[in-house]
Order: structure tokens, then sequence, then C-alpha cells
């Protein structure tokens, strides 16, 4: 009877501890589905500093370390963020924003009304390098009322305020009274976004992970990416091949690795809208020859747009002629300068452009000739350089091109550059700061050709200060026939961003309008799940 009850009790001993160790494999398998993963995202570019005040980031990584008062949705609108709600006075020079209690920054310190006026201050200050200042050249004043409200006095009405105040905070504690230029805190950010900063090995990669007491964004979804690895690879067939292999979660890609990757059946490929254009920007200042504005109309209808889109974007963009194009103040009725070489050669003789024994003209001496710059890590660019320059020569011009790493040499001091812009925001965005001449060989301005128009400049002033929506149309469509008929650029295309995707990667949206180099699409990144 002994032996029966022991070999009873061994039995129950077995059984309870074959119950109990599916309990933990169930158990495991449970944590294992809920634990944060980690995506890998291929940047085709690097920051040298990430802080908001300095620069605006083309490599993502502020869009996921920083947030500020406002923040675009996915229809590019500025909603609150730390801000809980705003109110602007009816004469539309002031705007009071009260801010959300309890929203920390990385280091656990809670953001306060100072920092929103340290962060705005620090961009005004001429000491500071900041690449937004243009942005925030309508502030008259900003004050912390107390800890929780800020005030904002304008000298004009500003409609663009909104979209500004989405920059980054910054902890006013972390850099006051150090030189914001040079601070350790732009290679160590401190945001107050959904990911903090854990390190950075320059020329390879960028390390962030999810901050737990981050209190923005949609409460009802929340994704399980716990750390995201910005790879920075400017190679477009690194990136495309890393994609493939499964090294890369999602990147950027270029429009000749569309038919290759749309085989893989463990990508998906993205083709999104964007404001983003390529053009030629003429430099005013390096080359005197550009002031001749039949130079500039002439390349403008000697170059097939339609060529670059079918037979370099492969059909992915379409012909540009306007920089707000896709914005809602776009004029569709300016000049659109469309492929016609008769028109091209007729100007340039109707400015005593002559061709020599060489098939290339000249004018009092002078050759119809220039250098034009492409950064050599961007495919698209250089094969459009190359395009442009077979295209100018079927009318007179030599054009070389030079296609080389981008920082041998600044935009500034080329003779024209094969330039990207483009925002899908307020039309004052990538506007003001470009072609208004205040802009040009300033520390903060990116008018880099040294255009300079005063009609432009009066539109511009005019369409950024007023905020009745009628006028301000009035006022850009100014701009838009001012800056057709005295071109800063040729136009040439505009670009939709094509992004490729594992698919085990969810809850990314492919309906926003994007910006330059595709910005915008790891806009909520905290609520991307992976199986």
């Amino acid at each position: 009877m002994k032996k029966i009850t022991s070999i009873l009790v061994s039995m129950l001993f077995v059984i309870t501890a074959m119950f109990t160790g599916c309990g933990k494999e169930q158990a495991a398998n449970s944590n294992n589905e809920t634990k944060g993963k980690t995506l890998v995202y291929g940047a085709e570019m690097e920051d040298e500093k990430l802080n908001p005040i300095l620069i605006e980031s083309h490599a993502f990584a502020s869009d996921l370390i920083f947030r500020g008062l406002m923040r675009f949705d996915e229809n590019n609108v500025p909603k609150p963020e730390i801000a809980e709600s705003y109110k602007i006075s009816d004469d539309k020079l002031t705007y009071d924003f009260k801010m959300k209690k309890g929203v920390k920054f990385h280091d656990n310190t809670e953001v306060k009304a100072e920092d929103v006026v340290f962060t705005v201050k620090s961009i005004l200050d001429d000491k500071v390098n900041s690449e937004v200042k243009p942005q925030f050249e309508e502030v008259k004043d900003v004050q912390a009322v107390n800890d929780y409200e800020v005030k904002v006095t304008l000298k004009k009405p500003f409609p663009a305020l909104l979209d500004k105040m989405t920059v980054g905070l910054v902890p006013k504690h972390a850099l006051q009274g150090k030189d914001i230029n040079t601070a350790e805190f732009n290679q160590k950010p401190i945001g107050a976004g959904p990911y903090k900063f854990v390190k950075w090995d320059k020329g390879s990669s960028l390390t962030v992970e999810r901050f737990k007491d981050y209190k923005g964004g949609r409460p009802d979804k929340v994704g399980n990416i716990d750390k995201v690895v910005l790879k920075f690879i400017p190679d477009f067939n690194v990136r495309a091949m890393q994609l493939k292999t499964g090294e890369l979660d999602a990147t950027l890609i270029d429009p000749n690795q569309v038919a290759n990757l749309e085989k893989e059946s463990k990508v998906t490929l993205n083709k999104i809208p964007t404001a983003d254009y390529r053009g030629i920007m003429f430099n005013f200042k390096t080359k005197p020859m550009f002031k001749d504005v039949n130079v500039r109309k002439a390349l403008n209808y000697a170059t097939d747009k339609e060529g670059i889109v079918k037979g370099i974007l492969l059909g992915y963009g379409f012909a540009a002629y306007s920089p707000i194009q896709l914005n809602k103040f776009n004029d569709p009725d300016v000049e659109k300068y469309e492929y016609n070489l008769d028109k091209a050669n007729a100007l340039l003789e109707q400015a005593g452009w002559k061709k020599g024994a060489d098939g290339i003209r000249e004018k009092d001496g002078q050759k119809l000739q220039f250098t034009l710059f492409a950064r050599n890590n961007d495919d698209t660019r250089v094969k459009i350089a190359n395009y442009v320059a077979s295209q100018g020569k079927k009318v007179g011009f030599d054009i070389k091109v030079d296609a080389r790493d981008p920082k041998a040499m600044p935009i500034k001091d080329t003779e024209a550059f094969v330039i990207g812009w483009g925002s899908p925001f307020d039309a004052d965005d990538n506007t003001y700061k470009i072609f208004h001449s205040s802009q040009a060989d300033h520390g903060s301005g990116n008018n880099f050709g040294y255009y300079s128009d005063p009609k432009v400049d009066e539109a511009l002033e005019k369409a950024r200060t007023t905020s009745d929506e009628n006028e301000r149309k009035k006022y850009y469509a100014d701009f838009q026939k001012e800056v057709a008929d005295n071109p800063a650029f040729s136009m040439d295309a505009y670009i939709t961003a094509i992004y490729g995707v594992n698919k085990k990667v969810s809850g990314y949206t492919t309906k926003r309008v994007l910006g330059h180099h595709g910005e915008g699409f790891l806009w909520n990144t905290e609520e991307w799940k992976m199986q």
C-alpha cells in the first residue's frame, strides 16, 4: 500500500511539474510577444549636431528625441503637443500657450515655461548660429507668465507661428550659461520626445530608446518599438541591399532599386508624395553671367522636365514649375517653362549670345559656360546634372558636371548646384529663408545663390505677415509670378519618396505628404509595431 501511495505521489509531482513548466513556457512566450522591438532605419545622411535650436535635422533623430509646444499631425496641421491649448488675440499679435503639467525631459526634470522662453530666445540670439532663426524673426518677445503659461508677442501678424512652435524644446538648465554652438549637449541631447538618446557612433549609427515617461502622442496607439537604431548609409545601393538582407527594417530607396526590391516577399514598397523638388540653383555671386535673365530662362526652356521624370525618376515624380506647387497657395497659371528649344535659342540670340565653331555660345569674349555641382552620394542628383548638361549643349551651353562630396565645397561657393528644397507646411516655410535677399550670405539663411529681387522680397514679407488667407494667396501668387519671370532656379521635378519597409513592421502611414529628403516618415514611430 505504501508502495502504491509512493508511486501516486511521484506521478502527481511529475504532472504538477509538467503543468508548471507549461505555465512558465506560456508566460515566456507572452513576454516575448510584448517585449519591445528594435527598429533599424537606414538614414541617407548624418547631422553634425542634434540640437533643434541650431539645425533642422535631415537624419530624423530630432523627430524622435525632441518635441515642441505644437506638433504636426498626419495632415501636416500643427496641433498642441506639450501645449495643452492656445489662444490668439483679436489683433493676431499675441499667442497665449497653456502647457500640460507633468511633461518631462529625458533627465526627468519637468518641462516648464522657462524652457520655452529659453529655446526661442536662444534661436533669436545673434551669438547662436541657428539655422531656424529666419522662422522666428517676427517674434517680438516671449515671456513665461507662470510655470505653465507662455506669452508670445509678435511684431506683425504671423500666421505661420503655430508651425514654428513645433520646434523641439531644450532644457534651460542644461544649456544656460554655455556656448550653445559648441556645447556637449549637441552630441548628447536631452529632449522631451518619445525616445531618449543612448549613444552616437559617429559615421556609423545613432541609438535611441523609448522614454517611459513620454506623455505625448496618442494613448490609444502605442507601439512596441522600444529602440531605434539609425544607421548612416549615404549609398542608395547599400541601403537597398541591407533592406533586402534584413539588416535594415526601413529606408528611403532610389527609383532604380524598385524593380529589384519589388520581387522581395519580405519588403513593402511605399510610394509617398512629397513637396521635395529638384532644380538647378544659379549663383549670382560666383558666376556674374547668371545676371542675364535670358541665360536662366533659356536653360529652363532647354531642360526636358518630363524627360527627367520618365528617364531618371522612372515616373516617380512630376514636372516642377513652382517652389510651392503642392501648397494651397500655389498659382497654376505661372510660366511653366515647358520644353522648347526654339524659345531657348531665341532668348540667347536676343541677348547676344552667338554660337561659335564648336557650337558653344559666346558674348563679349565670354563662353556660355559654368560648372554644375551635384552631391556624389545622391545618384538622382548626379543624373539630373548630367542630363541638364546634355540638354544645355543643344542650345549652346557648355556645362561641366562636378559630382563630389557635399562637404567638400559649400553650396554658396559653387557656380551652380543641383538643389533640393520643399516643405509640406505653411507656404512661408522654404520660401522666405530661401528666396528673400536678406537670407543671402547670412549665417542662418539658405539663399545660397545670392538671389535678390525687390518684388520677391516685398511679396514674401507681405505674405508672411498677413492673416487674411485671400490676401496671402494674392501675395504668394505675386511671388510665384516674379520668381518665374526672374528665375532663381531652373525648376526640374518633384520627387515621390519610395520607402522600403520590412513587412513585419506596421503602424506607419503613407498618406502624409512628406518634406525634403522624405522627411516626416518617422513622425509617429512610437506607434509602430513589429512582429
